[in-house]
């Protein structure tokens, strides 16, 4: 079984993805964690730097919660993309056909009691399972 967690360095999916591996465990899936940088709306060389940043720290993230899964004892891929969060979790589950996809929910205070607009996109149109943490 394989297991896909979008992971964006956040609390909310280090919970996600803590708690995906305690329900799945047992069951040793292969686990595909995503994370997806957007883009600079503007081609400025500030606004380049700030996204050299950004990702180089997304990436970092990613490695520290793939090695996570790995010293929990399960086989782990992990996947940086670049554009759209919501085009790009799609294609990835497109191209890495797992048989159930991830996410957290944002927001907090208040807004714990609606779903975000990337969960709720996908929700509407992932072609395969989707828990929301």
């Amino acid at each position: 079984m394989k297991v896909m967690i979008c992971h964006d360095g956040s609390d909310s999916a280090q919970v996600a993805l803590e708690r995906t591996v305690e329900l799945f465990k047992a069951g040793k899936p292969d686990v595909i964690l995503l994370t997806v940088v957007e883009e600079p709306l503007d081609a400025t060389s500030v606004d380049e730097d700030s996204f050299d940043k950004w990702k180089a720290k997304r990436d970092e993230d990613l490695r520290d919660a793939a090695q996570w899964v790995a010293c929990n004892g399960l086989e782990v891929d992990a996947l940086l993309a670049v554009g759209d969060p919501r085009k790009m979790i799609l294609e990835a589950v497109s191209m890495k056909n797992p048989a159930l996809l991830v996410i957290s929910r944002s927001g907090g205070g208040t807004e714990k009691l609606v779903i975000g607009g990337v969960a709720s996109y996908i929700l509407k149109h992932a072609l395969c399972p989707v828990m929301v943490v």
